[in-house]
């Protein structure tokens, strides 16, 4: 495997305790609070978190060799909070086994996107992680402003995280 590899692995892994715990906490909130204009980049929360599902169903395209219609960063996936949990979850599974289950070399391997521009799959992987992290702290930003405690987001202290036996 990759240099990459277990990178990936947690970061897929960080990834997806982030989400799970982000949605588990927006689930008590009244969908009004959800979509109460904000001046967030994205206007409400609900549509931050529908970008990130959308960027990385668009990125997690590039990374498995499948050409994603093309960008449109406003473009809405689901308006639903609990279809875009549902979505969410599902996506989450899929990134991790991805990663979990890579072969040798193949985080290495290079990825043509439309534009022409070549990169490496953890280039692409290292994109969709970052522009995740990056907008989930817009929305937890907004929780703290709302008075409610998100809670720990060090990697060290996720709980999907291995760690090898001493």
């Amino acid at each position: 495997m990759s240099g990459y590899g277990p990178i990936a692995i947690e970061l897929s892994r960080y990834n997806q305790w982030q989400n799970e715990k982000l949605f588990g906490l927006l689930a008590g909130l009244p969908r009004e609070e959800l979509t109460k204009p904000r001046g967030m980049f994205f206007g409400d929360i609900l549509a931050t978190l529908d970008h990130i599902l959308m960027v990385d169903t668009h990125l997690f395209g590039y990374i498995q060799g499948v050409a994603p219609p093309p960008f449109d960063p406003k473009r809405r996936v689901e308006t639903d909070f609990d279809d875009l949990r549902a979505a969410r979850v599902g996506l989450d599974a899929r990134l991790r086994l991805a990663c979990e289950s890579a072969a040798p070399g193949w985080f290495d391997e290079v990825v043509v996107a439309p534009s022409g521009r070549r990169f490496s799959r953890s280039f692409w992987w290292s994109q969709l992680f970052n522009h995740g992290t990056h907008h989930r702290s817009q929305v937890t930003s907004e929780l703290t402003h709302m008075g409610l405690d998100y809670g720990n987001t060090d990697m060290p202290y996720n709980p999907l995280t291995q760690f090898p036996a001493p």
